[in-house]
């Protein structure tokens, strides 16, 4: 079987580690693919992939996670920072990071399919804050991110467990006890 070259090893060990194939990390990716018409036999199914047909199509299509090269990653990651740094400083239009209003419209349409990396979530939503945003611009984030985020958003919840608040007497008009 043919895989496509954009799934990377460790994408292939963690799609199968999802539907239930421990595939040994020691393995090079040339033998994981050799042999990995002996994993699809013990694979379980689930709601996004629901066959063995729809799996092998999986990896024959390039992968949709986002992979900048190295330059292209300086170039993301300048702009990014150059928005969150006018975005820091109210939004001014100086000689320093903008001169006009098309220059961060201009900068955020360039990078906003980068979704992934944190920098680039967070000049696209102080893009949006901004007096000076022409189109809410939301960031292209694959499934994978969306579920590590949505993971880390149950850990940071905080619980005010046992709250109590009662009226009492005039002199001691509510109590309230955390016991």
């Amino acid at each position: 079987m043919i895989i496509d070259k954009t799934h990377s090893k460790k994408d292939i060990v963690n799609l199968f580690r999802k539907h239930g194939v421990i595939i040994d990390d020691e393995l090079t990716k040339g033998k994981i693919v050799s042999n990995i018409e002996e994993y699809f036999k013990d694979v379980v199914y689930n709601d996004k992939i629901k066959n063995c047909t729809e799996l092998k199509e999986y990896l024959k299509n390039p992968s949709n996670k986002q992979r900048p090269t190295t330059q292209q990653k300086r170039d993301i990651m300048f702009n990014a920072k150059k928005i969150i740094k006018w975005a820091k400083n109210d939004y001014i239009f100086d000689m320093s990071t903008y001169c006009n209003q098309s220059d961060p419209y201009n900068d955020i349409m360039s990078i906003y399919m980068w979704g992934d990396l944190p920098s680039v979530r967070r000049a696209c939503r102080l893009y949006n804050l901004s007096v000076y945003c022409k189109d809410h611009i939301n960031p292209i984030i694959t499934e994978e991110v969306e579920e590590e985020m949505n993971k880390n958003k149950i850990i940071k919840q905080q619980y005010l467990y046992k709250l109590q608040i009662r009226r009492a007497t005039k002199e001691n008009p509510v109590i309230v006890s955390f016991d």
